[in-house]
């Protein structure tokens, strides 16, 4: 049987700071990197009081190329700490920003 796989694909989810599900997206990978994203404008994030997006980059192969969590200041709407993990196991972390 031939397992089914994600494909050039960008599998974004966004929670608020009570961990609830307030954003799904499924972009192809050209969209997620040439598009614009909810997270982007500092005002969006607040208005949709975005605490929190985990993202899935799957490449051509379905394999797993980078899963990264992004982290907003609920105050501001400005980024303020994150990871991304690639798949060659290397990982990038940004510290808290006050």
């Amino acid at each position: 049987m031939n397992e089914l796989k994600i494909k050039s694909q960008a599998v974004l989810v966004g929670y608020d700071a009570d961990g609830k599900c307030i954003y799904s997206d499924f972009l192809d990978l050209s969209d997620y990197y040439d598009g614009e994203h909810v997270w982007d404008d500092a005002k969006k994030v607040k208005k949709m009081k975005l605490r929190k997006v985990k993202g899935y980059l799957f490449d051509s192969e379905g394999v797993l190329d980078q899963e990264f969590e992004s982290v907003f200041n609920s105050q501001t709407g400005i980024y303020s700490s994150g990871y991304a993990k690639f798949a060659d196991g290397t990982v990038r972390k940004d510290e808290e920003k006050a």
